[in-house]
Parts: structure tokens; sequence; C-alpha cells
């Protein structure tokens, strides 16, 4: 049985794990800096909407509807929320 975190089919040829570990950095790197990107241009469209909408409460609201399409039993968890809803109220 192989330790944790090791690959038992791993190449033991060091020119060849050299070029997969460059490989895998560079591919690495790249999607980073999509990344960041991303982030960037998310900020910029916060940015550009935050004097027309309530950007916090947007998220929060994207992010309960996000929350509720991963539910399998919609009806068990819409009674849940109406439950804790009265429960906890405002």
């Amino acid at each position: 049985m192989a330790k944790k975190g090791i690959v038992e089919n791993q190449t033991s040829d060091i020119n060849e794990l050299s070029k997969l570990v460059n490989e895998f950095v560079d591919r690495y790197t790249t999607v980073e800096n999509e990344i960041s990107l991303l982030k960037e241009d998310q900020k910029t469209l916060v940015d550009e909407f935050s004097d027309k909408l309530d950007i916090k409460t947007l998220k929060q609201a994207i992010r309960a509807i996000n929350i509720k399409k991963k539910v399998e039993h919609q009806d068990t968890f819409d009674t849940f929320v109406d439950i804790l809803d009265s429960r906890i109220g405002d």
C-alpha cells in the first residue's frame, strides 16, 4: 500500500519528472493568473453597480439561491426554512 500523498506510478526518471513538474507549474500559474484577472473583473463589476444596487444584499441573495439549487428535497428544505424563519425571526 502506498503512503498517503505518494503516487505509485510517478516516474523516477529525473528528466521526465522535471518535464512533468514544469508543465504542471506552467499550467498552474496560468490558472492562478486567470483567477486573478477574474477577481479584478469581479471587483470592477461590483464597483460599477455599487451606486445602483445594494451589492452586499444581492450577493447574499445569490448565495441563498445557489444553496437552494443544491437541495435534493425542496419541500423538506422549504419546511425547515419556514420553521427556522418563524423561530429566529427578525
